[in-house]
């Protein structure tokens, strides 16, 4: 089920797993990682993203890029966000 989106005024500079998982993206998805990224910030999520906060708590979110991938993140208790995990949908979930 799909929640609200949260206003998330800044994402956090992400750890170096995180980085080199976007590294590893094919460059569409890391455009797709990048335009989901401004629609957090701007607080325009659209529709098809299937934005839903994660159960088993550390307040994670997941975003859907595609079909077949995911970006999960945390949202910090200022309000911020932090990167956790990007990439194919059992594979992001798993690493964060």
């Amino acid at each position: 089920m799909n929640v609200p989106v949260p206003k998330i005024p800044a994402f956090e500079e992400p750890a170096g797993p995180f980085r080199r998982q976007v590294k590893r993206l094919p460059p569409r998805m890391q455009r797709e990682l990048a335009t989901v990224i401004d629609e957090l910030l701007a607080g325009t999520l659209s529709r098809g993203r299937r934005y839903e906060k994660l159960r088993g708590g550390g307040n994670l979110h997941s975003v859907r890029l595609t079909r077949n991938y995911r970006f999960v993140f945390q949202i910090l208790e200022n309000g911020n966000a932090k990167p956790v995990a990007v990439g194919p949908h059992d594979e992001a979930y798993r690493t964060a």
